[in-house]
């Protein structure tokens, strides 16, 4: 009895401890959604594409997706930390923001120097790739599997490099697909079991 006693106090103790240090606030849902909303944006872009040179539309089209799913993982990492009692805006929580978005305005810039030169084929792989960085580079902060969700960016961003003409469909598989599928990953793994 006394060691069952003692393993819950140790497993409350690790528990407390990961809180404090890990931002533990993210859900499956936020993925899935986000992947959604980048299915949906590269259906629109697909439209633009075909109806001729959008470039101005593609570009809200871009941002829009990014917007919307910044917003609603701002929304849910609120809501999750409610849930679960935690603070949402901590030391911890501007420490994954610098990080993640470091990376991310850096590829962000380049974008644009792309844009402004007319080098369009490459724009795919650099947005792939810059945020496998970022989720790489976050990942010490929080889940370490968002790392690995980070490396399928990064093979898919250096694969899409070599493959020119076919960046929306690299583009979607990275964000659409891989969202979706981690995700429910996440949800199976960690969220499921409470």
């Amino acid at each position: 009895m006394n060691k069952n006693k003692a393993l819950e106090s140790v497993n409350e103790i690790k528990e407390l401890m990961e809180r404090s240090s890990k931002f533990v606030s993210l859900s499956g849902m936020t993925a899935v959604l986000a992947g959604v909303y980048a299915l949906t944006g590269a259906y629109v872009a697909n439209n633009l594409l075909n109806s001729g040179d959008h470039r101005i539309g593609l570009i809200m089209v871009a941002s829009s997706v990014l917007a919307i799913s910044v917003i609603t993982a701002c929304i849910l990492s609120w809501y999750k930390a409610m849930k679960t009692g935690q603070k949402l805006f901590s030391k911890l929580t501007y420490r994954i923001a610098w990080n993640f978005a470091l990376p991310l305005l850096t590829g962000g810039l380049f974008c644009i120097a792309l844009l402004l030169h007319g080098v369009y084929g490459l724009m795919s792989s650099v947005m792939l790739l810059f945020y496998g960085l970022s989720l790489v580079n976050v990942s010490k902060f929080t889940y370490s599997n968002v790392a690995w969700l980070g490396y399928a960016f990064l093979c898919l961003g250096i694969t899409d490099c070599f493959f020119e003409g076919h960046g929306l469909l690299f583009w979607t598989i990275g964000f659409g697909g891989f969202h979706i599928l981690y995700g429910v990953l996440f949800y199976l793994q960690y969220e499921r079991k409470r």
